[in-house]
């Protein structure tokens, strides 16, 4: 008995993908030029992407993610 791999109407095209890939390298490299002139020039760049909910610590951002989640689970 063979079997045929049949291609699914539900495949992602390959130009989606590559609109993904390409949105992904914007973002990764907006974010490393804001880290580097952070570097470069002593300053706290952390404190210029806020974290959830206006939270200025990656600590206090995760809290407030797992508050938001355990509520919506109970």
């Amino acid at each position: 008995m063979a079997y045929s791999h049949a291609q699914s109407d539900t495949s992602i095209p390959q130009s989606h993908l590559d609109g993904f890939g390409t949105i992904f390298v914007v973002i990764f490299c907006v974010f490393m030029l804001l880290a580097v002139i952070g570097q470069l020039f002593y300053m706290n760049w952390r404190t210029w992407l806020p974290g959830a909910e206006g939270t200025g610590s990656m600590l206090d951002s995760v809290k407030s993610a797992v508050y938001t989640v355990i509520s919506q689970l109970s």
